[in-house]
């Protein structure tokens, strides 16, 4: 989960730049895409794990991921709204669905990626707990 924690920090660096400077610098779009990219991969990676270890039977896709976690409360429900879009960011980040834009990305860093990292440590505490 260092990879996951690296992002993180760079996440929360990014953030910090101003828009404008951030919507003229290609290369720091694309360090946050991926670095948005790494987090949410650990999110439903770990969420995954979680859900396994936990014998929770579930669907095969992301979003069966993320509901397994709300409804079992690992992602409190407060959060919900947040985790469901984690499967489609991911799959935009990824495949190129539907192309970037780098303004909703600025404001996604700006105003959840506090609640993203909260997931993230939620599901993470709860993985280490079911294997040390």
């Amino acid at each position: 989960m260092s990879r996951a924690r690296k992002a993180i920090e760079k996440l929360r660096g990014i953030s910090e730049v101003p828009l404008e400077e951030y919507l003229s610098d290609e290369d720091l779009q694309a360090l946050s895409e991926r670095y948005l990219h790494i987090l949410l991969e650990a999110i439903l990676d770990l969420g995954a794990f979680v859900l396994a270890k936990k014998g929770v039977s579930v669907g095969t896709t992301y979003r069966d991921i993320v509901e397994g976690l709300i409804r079992i409360g690992v992602i409190p429900a407060e959060l919900g709204y947040l985790a469901r879009g984690i499967p489609g960011m991911r799959n935009v980040l990824v495949h190129g669905y539907a192309e970037i834009r780098h303004d909703i990305v600025y404001q996604l860093l700006k105003d959840e990626l506090g609640d993203l990292v909260r997931i993230f440590e939620r599901i993470l505490k709860e993985a280490e707990e079911l294997d040390p």
